[in-house]
C-alpha cells in the first residue's frame, strides 16, 4: 500500500476569541492595573486534528457558526491559531470573500499585482498570467479605473479571475460562488472543475449535499468547533442532514450515536418523513394539478452562447453548430416547460471512423449533470460503417420537463475500437439554453415531476 502524502496537517488546533458585553468592558480590561478579566472566552475551534492528502477533495459541512470559515482561514494563514500546529505544503489560493485583500484606491490592474504579491508571487510570475486574468474577468477598460468605482459584480469577477488563474496547489472554496450572469457563472464553475480534474487538493465548503457527494472524495462535519464526522461524502452528508432536520432536544443523542458509527460500514441514515396510512387514501378523489401559471412562448436570443465550450477530437470530422428547434422548426434558445423540442446537428466524416454511437447531456451552471443519454445505448453501435464523405444528420427530440434555469448542452461521439469504446469527439458546453419561468411558478429542483395533490 502506497503511503499518502499529506499536504495539510492540523494538530490540536484551537481558535479562541474574547467576547465582551460592550466597548466599555473591553477598555476596562485593557487598562485594569491587576489584569482583571471582563470577557468571556469563546472557542470557534477546539482541539481539531485533521490531515488532508495530496489530490484529496475534502468537503466540509456544518451549521452556521460551527467553525467552518474559521478553519479555512486558519489553513489559509489569514488568522493564527490560539493553540496547536498547522503544516501546509504548497501554495494556497483561498476563495473565501471575493474582493478581500484588494485596495479600493488602486486600479484593477494594480490590484492584480498587489494581491498576487500578498500570495507570494513575483511581478514576473503575475505578468505571465496577466492576459488570462484579464480575459477571464471580462471588465474591459475598467481594469485601469480605481477599484472603488467598480460595481460589486465587477469586483467579484476580478477577484475570482485573479484567484483561479495562478495555478495553486491547494484551492479553498467557501460556499458556492455567484459571480456575474449565468454564462460567467458557468465559466467560473468550469474553471473550478479544471482543478478537480487536475488532481489539485481542494477544501470545499457547501450546504448542498449533492455538490459534496458529486465533487468530493471525503467529507467532514463540524459542530461547535469540533469534527464530529469524518468519512465518505455520502456517509457524512446523510448524517448531517439527519442532524440539522432533527429537533434540538434530539441532537445530544445523535452526537452520541455518531461516535458509535463506523463510516466504513454505515451508509444508511435516510430521514423518514412518515407514510400515510391506508385509510387516508380513499378511492375516487379528484386530482387537482398544483400551480396557477401562464406559459410564455419560446424565442431566440442572439449572442447567447457559452463561454466554456471545449471541443476535443481525435479523428478528422466536422460537426455543424447545434440548433434547438420548436415544433414549427424555428430556432430557439429560450424554451418553455412541457413542450417538445429538437436538437439537431450534422457530422461530416473526413476519414473512415467505423461503427459509432453518440450521446447528449445537459448540465447546470455548476456543472451538475441533469440528464444524459447514449444511442443506441452505451454498448451498442449504429449498424452502418461510417467512412470518408458520409454525412450524419442527428436529431434528438425531447420534452422539456426542466425547472426554469440556464442549462449547458454537451455531445459525444464514440466508435467501436479495438479495445472497446473510443471517444472520437466531445463537445463540452457546446450550446446553452434557458428554460423560461412561468407566472405563479411554485416549483424547484431540476425537473418538473408533474405533481398532483389529493384534497382529503
Amino acid at each position: 500500500m502506497v503511503d499518502k502524502e499529506f499536504v495539510i496537517t492540523l494538530s490540536g488546533i484551537s481558535k479562541k476569541y474574547k467576547l465582551f458585553g460592550n466597548k466599555k468592558e473591553r477598555m476596562k480590561e485593557a487598562l485594569h492595573p491587576f489584569k482583571r478579566k471582563y470577557h468571556k472566552e469563546f472557542y470557534a475551534l477546539n482541539g481539531i486534528d485533521l490531515k488532508v492528502a495530496k489530490g484529496e477533495i475534502l468537503g466540509i459541512v456544518g451549521m452556521n457558526g460551527s467553525g467552518k470559515s474559521t478553519l479555512l482561514k486558519l489553513i489559509a494563514g489569514i488568522i493564527p491559531p490560539s493553540a496547536g500546529n498547522i503544516t501546509v505544503k504548497g501554495n494556497i489560493v483561498p476563495l473565501l470573500e471575493l474582493g478581500a485583500g484588494f485596495n479600493p484606491e488602486f486600479s484593477g490592474l494594480e490590484n492584480i499585482f498587489f494581491y498576487n504579491s500578498i500570495l507570494g508571487y513575483s511581478r514576473s510570475e503575475t505578468q505571465a498570467v496577466l492576459e488570462k486574468i484579464l480575459d477571464f474577468a471580462e471588465i474591459g477598460d475598467f481594469i485601469h479605473q480605481p477599484l472603488k468605482t467598480y460595481s460589486s459584480g465587477m469586483k467579484a469577477r476580478l477577484s475570482f479571475a485573479v484567484s483561479v488563474n495562478i495555478n495553486p496547489d491547494i484551492l479553498i472554496i467557501d460556499e458556492i460562488l455567484s459571480v456575474g450572469d449565468e454564462l460567467f457563472r458557468r465559466k467560473s464553475f468550469a474553471k473550478i472543475e479544471e482543478f478537480f480534474k487536475a488532481g489539485k487538493t481542494i477544501l470545499f465548503v457547501s450546504h448542498a449535499a449533492q455538490s459534496i457527494n458529486q465533487l468530493c472524495t471525503r467529507a467532514v462535519m463540524i459542530y461547535n468547533g469540533r469534527i464530529i464526522l469524518d468519512g465518505s461524502p455520502k456517509f457524512v452528508t446523510m448524517n448531517y442532514q439527519k442532524f440539522i432536520f432533527s429537533h434540538p432536544y434530539q441532537r445530544a443523542r445523535l452526537l452520541e450515536d455518531f461516535k458509535k458509527i463506523d463510516p466504513e460500514q454505515d451508509e444508511a441514515g435516510e430521514i423518514s418523513d412518515g407514510v400515510p396510512s391506508e385509510d387516508s387514501s380513499p378511492e375516487n378523489l379528484s386530482v387537482i394539478p398544483t400551480g396557477n401559471w401562464e406559459k410564455s412562448d419560446a424565442y431566440f436570443i442572439d449572442n447567447f452562447v457559452p463561454k466554456t465550450t471545449v471541443i476535443t477530437s481525435n479523428v478528422n470530422l466536422e460537426v455543424s453548430p447545434v440548433r434547438i428547434e420548436n415544433s414549427l422548426g424555428m430556432e430557439v434558445n429560450c424554451i418553455v416547460p412541457n413542450e417538445e423540442y429538437v436538437i439537431s446537428y450534422k457530422v461530416n466524416f473526413l476519414e473512415d471512423v467505423g461503427f459509432i454511437n453518440q450521446g447528449i447531456g445537459f448540465k447546470t451552471e455548476m456543472g451538475v449533470v441533469v440528464t444524459w443519454r447514449y444511442f443506441p445505448d452505451c454498448s451498442s453501435y449504429y449498424p452502418k460503417f461510417y467512412k470518408t464523405g458520409d454525412v450524419l444528420k442527428i436529431r434528438w427530440r425531447f420534452k422539456c420537463i426542466l425547472i426554469p434555469a440556464t442549462y449547458f448542452l454537451g455531445i459525444t461521439i464514440k466508435r467501436r475500437g479495438e479495445f472497446g469504446d473510443e471517444i472520437i469527439y466531445k463537445g463540452a458546453d457546446i450550446d446553452v439554453f434557458k428554460v423560461l419561468g412561468e407566472k405563479g411558478f411554485d416549483r424547484g429542483g431540476y425537473f418538473d415531476a408533474s405533481f398532483s395533490v389529493e384534497m382529503l
